[in-house]
């Protein structure tokens, strides 16, 4: 069996039936989103994403369930995000990039589909969108502090800024209005870089390094940073209906 049929054949079998036997009655729906649903996940090294959802929050199956399949979560790299209904739907103003990108790509193994009853609009996607472009901004300049230069240090902490900008300019596109938004990594960016205006160089070289590619770190996070800088503008100036 290959590694992808293996994790498939724990999430969708034996993890699917731990849930159900551990919350019972009490569990809504069960639905898996991410890389793992959306076309780029890597067995092995990407999360399995599941969003779970009860009926009312129950603190001792919740506990059960970490005791019952902590080897199967942290083989497989199962990751629930745990949920009451009425918690998913009365967050949607808090998480909109987040519930926005599983209600556009899901998978529902268990239940209803619960995104269906999601409300997101688009002024709170904005000001989420600022807090986490400003924090990561924030994050980068406390990088260049932390890696004192360091090459090693600072390609590794930039690996992950990757990820961070990848859901952030999907949320961007969406905010925008685009029917048809990429999930392969250099269409996002270029793509981002066409509605924002922004330059599309520094954020193609994450990408580059992310898949082990040789880049000038130093230079690539000045200009990474410069450029998050000039798109913190451009969002802090859209305004949407409150």
């Amino acid at each position: 069996m290959s590694k992808e049929s293996a994790i498939r054949e724990a999430v969708e079998r034996s993890f699917l039936t731990v849930l159900k036997e551990t919350f019972g009655n009490n569990l809504l729906s069960v639905t898996l989103y991410g890389s793992y649903v959306s076309g780029d996940f890597i067995p092995g090294v990407s999360d399995v994403n599941l969003l779970v959802i009860l009926e009312h929050s129950n603190s001792d199956s919740i506990g059960a369930l970490g005791k019952t399949a902590p080897h199967m979560m942290r083989k497989y790299k199962i990751t629930p995000l745990i949920l009451t209904k009425s918690e998913f739907i009365n967050s949607a103003d808090v998480f909109p990039m987040e519930y926005a990108d599983i209600r556009d790509r899901n998978r529902v193994l268990f239940g209803d589909d619960e995104t269906k009853s999601l409300t997101l609009e688009k002024k709170n996607l904005r000001h989420q969108l600022e807090e986490r472009l400003r924090g990561s901004v924030a994050s980068l300049r406390q990088v260049l502090i932390a890696s004192r230069g360091r090459r090693k240090v600072l390609e590794a902490n930039l690996k992950f800024l990757y990820g961070t900008l990848k859901a952030l300019f999907r949320g961007l596109l969406r905010m925008q209005g685009l029917k048809e938004i990429p999930t392969e990594g250099a269409a996002i960016i270029d793509e981002v870089s066409r509605t924002f205006e922004i330059d599309a160089e520094p954020f193609k070289k994450l990408l580059e390094l992310r898949i082990g590619q040789r880049v000038d770190a130093g230079k690539l996070a000045t200009q990474a940073l410069a450029t998050l800088e000039q798109l913190i503008i451009i969002v802090d100036r859209m305004k949407f209906k409150e």
